[in-house]
């Protein structure tokens, strides 16, 4: 079956280009992101249903894996952590994940939640919670690139699993707070679906 994605994502630079996004299609409608520190060659991946094709983008870039950063905790969002761990490659990670939802992220090493910081090489972040989807539920923010896991689609959001819709909407409002140049790194493509 062919991934609702068929051109190839071309990588993008931000945080005045020492941070390099690259997507990865997975299984049939899933987008891993790999983040590349263009200063130091860390990578790390953001939510993923399974290890091989990140480890293959590390690979073909000649990037060092250096750490998860897990938007919340549904199979096709950590599954990339229990495949690492099952290669044996999971320990030696940074694994940041909701602190809500801590004893269900593989190999957690730090739970996150509202107002915290999470770097990639050379490169800081902030986590925003973004509940709605699911409890727990947080964003990544780097410059300009939101790596917002199932809160924002192109043409829509998540599904509401845990959360009412009072805190699906607050959580778009806001994710529209953000810089109009904001580019939306979401981890599915259902433009179709929505």
């Amino acid at each position: 079956m062919q991934h609702a994605v068929t051109q190839p994502i071309p990588p993008f630079k931000t945080a005045d280009g020492r941070l390099e996004i690259h997507g990865i299609p997975v299984w049939v409608d899933n987008l891993s992101w790999l983040a590349v520190c263009t200063r130091t060659g860390a990578a790390v991946v953001i939510d993923g249903p399974e290890a091989p094709p990140v480890l293959a983008k590390c690979a073909a870039l000649g990037a060092e894996l250096t750490g998860v950063l897990n938007t919340h905790v549904h199979g096709d969002h950590v599954g990339v952590n229990q495949g690492l761990a099952k290669l044996g490659l999971l320990g030696g990670l940074t694994v940041c994940g909701p602190a809500k939802q801590a004893a269900k992220v593989p190999g957690l090493t730090r739970g996150v939640g509202e107002g915290d910081r999470v770097q990639i090489g050379a490169v800081e972040g902030q986590v925003w919670l973004t509940e709605g989807h699911q409890d727990g539920h947080v964003s990544f923010v780097f410059g300009d690139a939101l790596f917002c896991g199932d809160t924002l689609f192109a043409g829509g959001c998540g599904y509401l699993f845990d959360g009412p819709p009072a805190k699906m909407h607050a959580s778009l409002q806001r994710l529209m707070t953000l810089d109009g140049a904001t580019r939306a790194f979401c981890a599915h493509e259902y433009t179709q679906d929505n």
